[in-house]
């Protein structure tokens, strides 16, 4: 007779695989500007959906409530879902600049911000702050399901790439994030763990587990 002590134990949750991809470029990405302002570049649209027709549908897509998001999520959903947490990291004083020109005129806010994932030297949002309301996004669909896409901006990849791997957030430095780069994670129901992490995501007949 089996008693509930040699039971297996009971599955946590549903096991979830979410996919963070990389919005498509904009203008300000061929000028280094610290921006997410404006609307996909004219190819971007169709790189989009090209890249869709690899993959099977997912069973929810969200997106930053940026338009160059919106735009690419739509390759992958007629309605996708706008998520304010997905949102690109509030650079302050400093948006719309290049690195360059932050250096040329606060070269010791730019090394401060650089170095103390803490520091908002533009009167922005810290690193910190912008992992932390990614990653309690992230963590509030522990259990849900199925293959969820969220669209969002290359640094909020980075540094969930970094919360994951358990690696300092300064990493983000040495990281480097194309448009329609992605970060493939999957969950127990308890914790997020890596599942790849690049350029290209896998196509259809590669695509295993949920």
């Amino acid at each position: 007779m089996t008693t509930p002590e040699d039971a297996p134990a009971a599955r946590a949750s549903r096991a979830t695989r979410i996919t963070l991809l990389c919005r498509g470029a904009t203008a300000a990405n061929r000028q280094a500007r610290l921006s997410a302002e404006g609307s996909l570049l004219p190819k971007e649209p169709a790189r989009a959906a090209a890249l869709a027709t690899n993959l099977r549908p997912f069973d929810r897509v969200f997106c930053a409530p940026e338009a160059c998001a919106a735009e690419t999520a739509a390759a992958f959903s007629a309605a996708p879902i706008p998520c304010p947490a997905l949102r690109d990291v509030d650079h302050g004083s400093w948006n719309g600049q290049t690195a360059d020109e932050i250096a040329g005129r606060f070269p010791e806010a730019l090394r401060h911000w650089m170095a103390d994932p803490a520091a908002a030297p533009h009167g922005g949002e810290s690193f910190e702050a912008a992992v932390g309301r990614a990653t309690g996004w992230l963590d509030g669909l522990h259990g849900t399901g199925g293959r969820i896409l969220a669209v969002t901006h290359g640094i909020l990849l980075k540094l969930v790439f970094a919360h994951v791997a358990g690696a300092p957030l300064t990493a983000v430095w040495r990281i480097d994030v194309e448009p329609l780069g992605f970060l493939d994670l999957s969950s127990d129901g308890r914790r997020w763990a890596l599942r790849g992490f690049g350029a290209g995501l896998p196509a259809a007949g590669h695509d295993d587990g949920v």
